[in-house]
């Protein structure tokens, strides 16, 4: 999200530490200590600190601390790093997180020592709160920029007051409310279409053109489960966990937000494909030696001479100097394979698999296929169609949900 567009409130004396002064919104906790709310944000944080305390918070709620309404790359770093500097952890991150809805604040599981504490604090309820259903993957309130305002009409209003805000707003339909101070009070749509079909006067009532048959989703539903509604009715309504409509999701959103995304794969696959059309005529022994060649991407010559190369901060994502070879960022998907595979990680991380009835040959099998299917994808031809390799994908989700939400 662009950070320029991000609102300030004013927070901390530095915008980066929470404004311990202003009380939280009403938040709650999933701990095995059960509490409504807290007295401020300090005695929250005191709380989650203590091990086994989970706090559950809205996601606009936290932004609000940090001075913001919006996120972005920077206010996402600050309390990443914020986080990180007390010993927290917030699932999902803030920038995954449904806008309308909660994220969870804990204490980070390496920070405890105790291993019969860190067992307390890791332990989850039997069943995960309504609002995880969409912690993993993108989450339907992604269609639309944070705090972007809901255009609405309310029982009352005029055929005319319709026609006139969808003129100002550029809109082409409208969500009627019986108040528009309560969102919870969703009475039906209007659409351009219907008040222009048949001639209207002063005596037509603008909830007689009302559909009352609208979709409602939460904002913290999986967003390509509810892409095919969006397609079929137009439109969705997004309701936030207190029930109350807080946005409209229509078929233009989505291809916006679409176009974002595969743009950038589309980019990465053409320039994959003039490289591999570049050294189409080189010998696969050739390649072979010249992979081999170079241990590290610090080792390969960028002049003639062999003397200059690039320096770890060059080729770290992050700009660190630190060598970061173990790090899962650059783990290829056989690499995956292979980790998930060895007897030791997959007896300490994927027990939950084993637990929920799923063998591990059918696990590793799985991420075979979709490693396949991912190669496809993007290295595809555009003679395939790759709609097909979707259940390949679907069929590694469905068990890593199982681990992932454990």
């Amino acid at each position: 999200m662009d950070e320029s567009n991000e609102q300030c409130y004013g927070g901390g004396t530095d915008g980066i530490v929470p404004d311990a002064e202003r009380a939280p919104e009403q938040t709650g906790s999933t701990s095995n200590e059960t509490k409504s709310d807290w007295d401020s944000w300090e005695s929250l944080l005191e709380d989650v600190s203590t091990d086994g305390v989970i706090a559950e918070v809205s996601t606009i709620s936290v932004l609000q601390k940090f001075g913001r309404a919006r996120r972005g790359a920077i206010i996402n770093s600050h309390i990443a790093n914020w986080l990180d500097k007390k010993k927290l952890e917030m699932i999902p991150p803030i920038a995954d997180a449904d806008y309308y809805g909660n994220v969870r604040i804990q204490r980070r599981h390496d920070s405890i020592d105790n291993s019969e504490n860190s067992k307390q604090s890791t332990s989850r309820p039997s069943e995960e709160p309504e609002s995880n259903a969409g912690m993993t993957g993108w989450v339907l309130s992604a269609l639309k920029e944070d705090a972007e305002e809901l255009d609405s009409l309310q029982y009352g209003d005029s055929v005319e007051d319709a026609m006139k805000l969808m003129d100002e707003r550029k809109r082409t339909k409208l969500p009627v409310f019986f108040s528009k101070s309560d969102k919870s009070t969703l009475i039906g749509t209007v659409t351009l279409s219907d008040l222009t079909f048949e001639k209207t006067n002063s005596n037509s009532k603008l909830i007689e053109k009302a559909n009352t048959h609208v979709p409602v989703v939460g904002t913290n539903e999986k967003l390509f489960d509810w892409i095919p509604s969006i397609l079929t009715h137009g439109f969705v309504y997004g309701k936030n966990s207190k029930g109350e409509i807080v946005q409209i999701y229509t078929t233009f959103d989505v291809a916006m937000h679409l176009n974002t995304i595969t743009a950038m794969f589309l980019r990465a696959n053409e320039i994959e494909e003039l490289l591999r059309e570049s050294l189409s005529s080189v010998t696969d022994l050739a390649l072979d030696e010249a992979v081999g060649s170079y241990k590290r991407l610090t080792d390969i010559p960028l002049d003639h001479s062999g003397t200059v190369t690039f320096t770890r901060e060059e080729i770290s994502a992050n700009g660190s100097t630190e060598d970061d070879s173990t790090s899962l960022d650059k783990l290829t998907f056989a690499d995956y394979m292979k980790c998930v595979a060895h007897p030791g990680i997959w007896s300490e991380e994927f027990a939950i698999a084993s637990q929920a009835g799923f063998e591990k040959e059918q696990c590793i099998r799985s991420l075979n296929d979709a490693r396949l299917a991912r190669n496809k994808v993007m290295h595809f031809t555009r003679s395939e169609a790759l709609e097909n390799l979707i259940p390949s994908f679907e069929a590694l989700a469905v068990w890593l949900r199982k681990v992932v939400t454990r």
